[in-house]
């Protein structure tokens, strides 16, 4: 006979919030958690395994998703199946992770919250500072294939704050950044007094962030608070301003080369790793220059001031989700930075099993 969940908590990690930080520490725990009657379900995942939900809802409102196409979310559905059974079958509490439903509008909410048990449904946001987010939200399009300049891609989101368009990369954004909006969409389908916004320390500090976490969860006193060590494959490791910038001309060569998406994923990767990751001279790190570094604090300040309106719950502080006053503007990176970063990146590619590239190197 199946079992009810008495809670079930979606974790909206907005993209940035130490989303794979939390997600992992939790898969550490699941023993820990299952203790203290929390499940953080993991028996669909696949055999490569996974560490939170995404592609399983993927399988559910991928047609929600901006860049989940209808292949992909066939591919998922039965995903979504398995984990469906796992949550109905247990009576613990269950934390489910992703992502990716941050940018989701009505329709989606609506069906995910619908095809959950019938139980008590809170939702947690993790939402970091813009300051960082802007910077961070450019460098991970281009890891995933985005062929946007760092100008066009603000540019984008400037444009989307504007005039409240339709355009994908900067819709997208402010659909899961503009976290008044995100926990008023959420607050149409869970009661606001179910939601809870954590925001992440404005110092980087994992332990605290996942104390927070805990506390909205009700747990911290019951589990584990030192941090999950991340391997190499786990970590994001992060790219400088020049890298970022090489790797979009080398994304629109393999687009225009019509080399397939898992191809060239693992030329990028392979690039990082072992070759810009290992570099003695990477660059500057990616900052906002003028206007962007003054028109984030200014959308921060509003959106901080709508959040309060909300009446949500806040665990933390809500000026960590405040530009730090400490920052400045940045200085973009030279052409020349650019320059040294493709050409090692070059290097890398025309080593051995990497014969595609020679098509590249003559352009």
């Amino acid at each position: 006979m199946s079992n009810t969940p008495r809670t079930v908590v979606l974790h909206i990690g907005t993209m940035k919030s130490g989303t794979t930080y939390l997600q992992n520490i939790m898969k550490s725990q699941l023993t820990n958690l299952a203790a203290v009657d929390w499940l953080y379900p993991m028996k669909f995942a696949p055999k490569n395994g996974a560490l939170n939900h995404e592609r399983a809802i993927y399988g559910l409102v991928g047609s929600n998703i901006p860049w989940v196409s209808p292949k992909e979310q066939a591919k998922m559905d039965h995903w979504w199946h398995k984990l469906s059974e796992e949550i109905s079958d247990t009576d613990k509490n269950v934390i489910i992770s992703a992502e990716a439903v941050a940018v989701m509008l009505d329709a989606g909410i609506e069906l995910l919250v619908k095809s959950l048990p019938k139980c008590e449904i809170k939702v947690v946001i993790t939402a970091r500072d813009l300051g960082r987010v802007l910077p961070s939200s450019w460098q991970q399009s281009v890891r995933n294939g985005r062929t946007y300049t760092y100008t066009e891609y603000f540019d984008r989101i400037k444009l989307a704050f504007e005039t409240q368009g339709s355009d994908p990369v900067g819709s997208s954004f402010w659909q899961s950044y503009k976290i008044a909006e995100l926990v008023e969409r959420w607050s149409k389908y869970v009661p606001i007094a179910n939601i809870t916004v954590v925001t992440v320390p404005r110092k980087s500090n994992p332990e605290e962030l996942w104390q927070r976490f805990t506390n909205a969860l009700g747990i911290s006193s019951l589990v584990e608070q030192h941090p999950t060590t991340l391997n190499d494959k786990q970590a994001h490791i992060s790219i400088t301003w020049p890298e970022a910038e090489a790797l979009v001309q080398l994304n629109q060569a393999w687009f225009d080369q019509k080399i397939k998406v898992r191809e060239s994923n693992r030329l990028r990767n392979n690039i990082i790793r072992t070759g810009f990751q290992h570099n003695q001279n990477r660059g500057p790190q990616i900052g906002l220059t003028e206007p962007w570094f003054s028109l984030a604090k200014t959308w921060a300040e509003l959106d901080a001031e709508n959040l309060k309106k909300t009446g949500v719950n806040i665990i933390g502080d809500l000026n960590d989700l405040l530009v730090d006053a400490q920052l400045s503007s940045a200085t973009s990176c030279s052409s020349s930075e650019i320059v040294a970063a493709l050409d090692l990146a070059k290097q890398i590619g025309s080593k051995p099993k990497r014969s595609r590239w020679t098509r590249f190197r003559s352009t």
